[in-house]
């Protein structure tokens, strides 16, 4: 027998198949669709037996357009909050963490093996990355968006404290981001403008995990969702981490922890 997970978020649809120990077997990443046709997709491609489903969980902002069971299987529902938490634990085989949620904005969950709390997030994310750069860079993709900041030339973009002072600033390297496109030049190409985005939003997150672990012990920030496929979202976060007392923590299958967190709850 085995589980299905469905975290059916605001733009994408993540399902995970475990057994009955827990094991991860599967998994499958769309656009946003019904969870309904996203569960028929995903049985159909894994060539999952019905019969040998023994639970459904929902999780995500969307898990209320399921009113019933599915298939006349057991289907319960998981709070969203409370499944981050347990995924980016169990991922990052961590008992306590600040974890971050990375969808279309970004929720912040301070999380510990018995116990979670939401204490905030913010509106900038995975939406925010695609959109700016559909609308700036007309790059659509995750993929798209790799090979453009492989290209990019952030220094046409951001003014950095070697670019305001030839002083040295205690505890600020020179390559430090004083302004997010600061610097913007007349000759910046759709590949440093997707660099220039990408940087912003990775270091705006980044930033805010640093404030919302000021008060904790542990310092690691577990990081989840689709956008941590993105390389460069690494690099800025190791600038950071030398900053600042903390450790940025990316797991295996980071983009399906929440729906990974609701089976091990």
């Amino acid at each position: 027998m085995s589980i299905i997970s469905i975290d059916s978020g605001s733009s994408m649809v993540k399902l995970v198949n475990a057994d009955e120990n827990g094991k991860i077997l599967n998994r499958m990443m769309n656009q946003k669709i019904p969870i309904l046709q996203a569960l028929d997709i995903f049985i159909e491609k894994e060539q999952i037996k019905k019969e040998k489903i023994s639970k459904i969980i929902l999780t995500g902002v969307g898990k209320d357009e399921i009113q019933q069971n599915i298939y006349d299987i057991e289907t319960i529902k998981v709070d969203e909050f409370k499944a981050i938490a347990a995924g980016g634990l169990y991922l990052a085989k961590q008992e306590e963490a600040l974890v971050i949620s990375i969808g279309t904005g970004t929720a912040f969950v301070q999380a510990k093996k018995c116990d979670s709390v939401h204490i905030g997030g913010t509106g900038v994310g995975g939406g925010t990355l695609i959109n700016l750069c559909r609308r700036i860079g007309q790059v659509d993709s995750f993929e798209e968006i790799n090979k453009y900041i492989s290209k990019g030339n952030l220094a046409n973009i951001d003014l950095t404290i070697n670019d305001i002072t030839i002083n040295e600033i205690k505890g600020l390297p020179k390559d430090t981001t004083s302004s997010n496109f600061g610097k913007l030049s007349d000759y910046a190409t759709k590949e440093d403008l997707v660099i220039g985005i990408a940087n912003m939003i990775f270091e705006t997150i980044g930033m805010m995990a640093v404030f919302a672990s000021q008060n904790n012990k542990n310092k690691n920030i577990i990081v989840t969702g689709t956008i941590t496929t993105i390389p460069y979202i690494k690099t800025v976060f190791k600038k950071i981490e030398k900053l600042h007392n903390i450790k940025f923590i990316i797991p295996r299958d980071a983009e399906f922890a929440t729906a990974i967190g609701a089976i091990k709850i």
